[in-house]
């Protein structure tokens, strides 16, 4: 836990406008040896919770030799710490039971570290100011595709809530991108189900955000809708007879109950948990966003609508490349030196990390052997949507040739992904 609270604050709590405050949650007491560790790793307040009882034990609902028999047979079948019974206790919370913790009462904003995760890049602005003022309610920066048998009954239960609910969906929801359509790949022989058959006949692609990294909305997690949809889950009991992640629960109810632009998509947190890593475009890679913007090559006379534009997408860094205005040329040189500051020395690259293509981390959760369904794009894609799906023949490149004889369909998509504007 010290190195990720050590690289969070390096890369943005240790600000002088930051130093938010450490909130640790455990189903048992702190020892006062980490209580002193960790609170020695960061100079902001850390408060040191234990989880009620009640909130990490199995519900009386839940009948607990059908628990353990399924927990036994999926760990058997290679579902993922399906056996652990403190992992099933750890996904019911977090999936919405995390929000009603009283410490977080007065909180308006969280941001979920992990143990163990590494963070690569400087993050040279306030991310929680950055979703308040532009209205956003949830932010991931991975969308990966899960193992269906974890959740098998999810898409059913989702279903069924909704046609209970149906006023709780936002008329400007996008679930479509979660949905099978007729182009995706299938090892098994099934009917087609899809995105153009609506919510009620579609079925679950098990695309989902990847929770381990998420900055959201506590009021959405507290909200009327969430919680009707949690609970529903909650008594049929998703969360111990099958492997119900809270993944899978905060994508859908995202994607369900709030408009998709008030979800964001944090393209530049360098982060990485175990498989799963994405690095993104380094502050020099600016420079070449003129001419792979994705809307076409940019004229020069464009670079101010494109610096404004950036501006408005991301704020992702006071460096803007060869359009730079001289107020924001006085910011980064300020960043600079208080950066020059901390570390006695020159700053060296704002990222640590090799670039990589958005389409590397996905999938990374589901076994190669399985014979689920599997869609035709990346879910970061499907999210995306637009040109990000737009693919382009690669047969008559020869540096393709071995990627076609292993297997490739001879495609690859026009946007690579390495951009540094994730929307177009």
């Amino acid at each position: 836990m010290v190195a990720s609270i050590l690289q969070v604050e390096s890369r943005f709590n240790g600000r002088d406008t930051h130093q938010y405050d450490w909130v640790f949650f455990n189903n048992e007491d702190f020892t006062e040896e980490f209580r002193a560790t960790i609170s020695n790793a960061t100079s902001s307040r850390c408060f040191f919770e234990r989880i009620p009882k009640e909130h990490w034990s199995i519900p009386s609902w839940v009948d607990e030799t059908r628990f353990d028999v399924g927990r036994q047979f999926m760990g058997g079948i290679g579902v993922g710490k399906a056996w652990l019974q403190s992992y099933h206790h750890m996904c019911r919370w977090n999936a919405g039971i995390f929000a009603l913790e009283e410490r977080l009462a007065n909180y308006d904003w969280y941001w979920r570290v992990e143990p163990a995760v590494k963070f690569h890049c400087d993050i040279n602005y306030d991310v929680f100011r950055f979703m308040q003022d532009n209205n956003m309610a949830y932010g991931f920066n991975m969308a990966i595709l899960d193992d269906a048998r974890s959740f098998p009954s999810l898409w059913e239960q989702t279903k069924a809530f909704i046609d209970q609910n149906g006023e709780l969906v936002d008329n400007d929801a996008d679930f479509n991108w979660l949905l099978y359509t007729a182009d995706d790949r299938d090892d098994v022989i099934r009917p087609h189900t899809g995105a153009d058959e609506g919510l009620s006949d579609g079925e679950y692609n098990n695309c989902q955000f990847y929770s381990n990294f998420e900055i959201g909305s506590l009021d959405f997690f507290r909200s009327k809708k969430h919680r009707a949809y949690f609970n529903h889950l909650d008594q049929a009991g998703g969360f111990y007879y099958e492997r119900l992640g809270d993944a899978p629960v905060h994508t859908l109810s995202v994607s369900l109950f709030l408009p998709k632009d008030r979800l964001w998509y944090f393209r530049d947190i360098g982060y990485a948990h175990g498989l799963c890593e994405q690095c993104p475009p380094h502050e020099h890679q600016l420079d070449e966003m003129i001419d792979s913007h994705p809307n076409g090559p940019l004229p020069r006379d464009a670079e101010r609508e494109a610096e404004t534009e950036t501006r408005q997408l991301g704020r992702r860094s006071v460096v803007l490349g060869p359009f730079e205005t001289l107020g924001s040329q006085h910011r980064r040189w300020k960043t600079m030196a208080q950066d020059v500051e901390r570390q006695k020395g020159i700053p060296g690259l704002s990222c640590g990390c090799t670039v990589s293509a958005i389409d590397n981390n996905n999938a990374k959760l589901v076994p190669y052997e399985s014979k689920q369904r599997k869609p035709s794009d990346t879910c970061i894609r499907k999210f995306l949507g637009g040109r990000w799906l737009v693919r382009k023949d690669m047969v008559s490149d020869l540096n393709s040739v071995a990627e076609i004889a292993a297997g490739s369909d001879g495609l690859e998509y026009v946007l690579d992904g390495r951009i540094g504007i994730p929307f177009h």
